[in-house]
C-alpha cells in the first residue's frame, strides 16, 4: 500500500510540474536556458492520420510514415505532394502499421514495417525492392519493429525491437550480425527502445522510452553514454519518443507528452529547450525527427498531422 500511495504521490507531482511547465512565464521557468528557432513552414499532407516518423531523400523530398493508412507519404521540401506507396495488407509492398524509417546513403528507403514484424526495402521512388523478417531467438516474442537506422559502415542495418527491448544488427540486405540491449533499468538495457539517429562518427542514439532517457553507443553496441533522465522541468524527459543530431553535434530530443523538443550535448549535458522569443515554443504530440542538409530540424507533429521545419541557432 505504501508503494501505491508512492506511486500516486509521484503521478500527481508529474501533472502538477508538467502544469507549470506548459503554462509558466518563460522567465520563472527556463532560466535562460533556450535555443531560439524560428519556424521555417508547416506541411499538412492530406488524408495524413497520425504520422510517427520521416526521412529526407538525396534531392530533399521528404518521406513520412502514415502508418495509420498503411503508407509512406512523399512530399517536396516546400510541402508540395509527390506520391505516396504502401497499402495495408502482408504481401510485399503492403504494410501493417509500420512505424519508423530511414534512408541509405544509396536511396535505399528502409520501413520498419511493424505488424507485419520485417523490414521492407523500397527505392527512391516507393518501388519495392525486397524484404526480409527481423532476427528473434527461442524464447522472444514475434519481432516489433519501431524504428530502423542504416549507416555506411559495414552497411549495417540497426532495428528498434520494442517488444524484446533489444537492438537488433542486420545486413542491410537482411543478414543477421549481433544484437544489444534486454529489458532492464541499469545502463545498456532497454525498456521500449524506439526511434533511432546516428552522427558522423556511427555513435547510435536510443531512444530508451520507459526508461525516460536516450543512450548512446558506439557502432558495436558498447554504452558510451546517457542523455537525459526523468523529470518535467527543463532537462527532465517524461516521455521522450524522438531524438536528432545536427551537424554540430547537439542531441535534440522530444518530449511527446510536455510538447516541447530539448537540446543537449553529446555526452548528455543540458544546453536548452527549443524556444520562440523566450519562451518555450509548443509541438503537438511531438515524435519523429530529422536534421536535413541545411541544418533546419523537421518534427512530426503526430496530433497536428502536420510536419514542422524549424530554424534552429547555433
Amino acid at each position: 500500500m505504501a508503494d501505491m500511495g508512492r506511486t500516486r504521490k509521484k503521478i500527481i507531482f508529474a501533472w502538477i510540474a508538467g502544469f507549470l511547465f506548459l503554462f509558466l512565464p518563460a522567465k520563472n521557468v527556463f532560466s535562460m536556458e533556450c535555443v531560439s528557432s524560428d519556424v521555417v513552414r508547416s506541411i499538412t499532407p492530406p488524408g495524413v492520420d497520425q504520422p510517427s516518423d520521416l526521412a529526407i531523400g538525396a534531392k530533399g523530398n521528404i518521406y513520412l510514415v502514415d502508418g495509420v493508412n498503411n503508407r509512406v507519404v512523399v512530399t517536396s521540401g516546400e510541402g508540395a505532394l509527390q506520391f505516396s506507396f504502401g497499402k495495408g495488407g502482408s504481401g510485399p509492398g503492403e504494410f501493417q502499421y509500420p512505424l519508423g524509417i530511414d534512408i541509405a546513403k544509396d536511396g535505399r528507403v528502409f520501413i520498419a514495417d511493424t505488424g507485419n514484424h520485417r523490414i521492407q526495402v523500397f527505392d527512391a521512388g516507393g518501388t519495392f525492392q525486397y524484404l526480409f523478417p527481423v532476427k528473434t531467438s527461442d524464447g522472444e516474442k514475434p519481432a516489433d519493429p519501431v524504428d530502423v537506422l542504416a549507416i555506411e559502415l559495414k552497411n549495417y542495418l540497426y532495428v528498434a525491437d520494442n517488444d524484446n527491448h533489444k537492438i537488433k544488427v542486420h545486413q542491410q540486405d537482411g543478414t543477421f550480425e549481433f544484437e544489444f540491449g534486454g529489458f532492464g533499468e541499469v545502463r545498456g538495457r532497454f525498456r521500449y527502445p524506439g526511434i533511432l539517429a546516428v552522427n558522423e562518427f556511427n555513435q547510435i542514439f536510443v531512444v530508451d522510452v520507459l526508461n525516460t532517457r536516450i543512450q548512446k553507443f558506439d557502432p558495436f553496441g558498447n554504452f558510451i553514454a546517457e542523455i537525459g533522465t526523468w523529470g518535467v522541468t527543463p532537462g527532465g524527459l517524461f516521455k521522450p519518443k524522438g531524438v536528432a543530431v545536427d551537424n554540430t553535434g547537439r542531441v535534440f530530443i522530444s518530449d511527446s507528452f510536455m510538447g516541447c523538443v530539448q537540446a543537449f550535448t553529446n555526452l548528455g549535458g543540458f544546453i536548452g529547450v527549443v524556444c520562440e522569443n523566450g519562451a518555450k515554443r509548443e509541438f503537438d504530440t511531438p515524435v519523429g525527427m530529422v536534421f536535413d542538409a541545411q541544418n533546419r530540424m523537421h518534427v512530426v507533429e503526430m496530433r497536428a498531422n502536420r510536419i514542422r521545419i524549424v530554424e534552429v541557432s547555433e
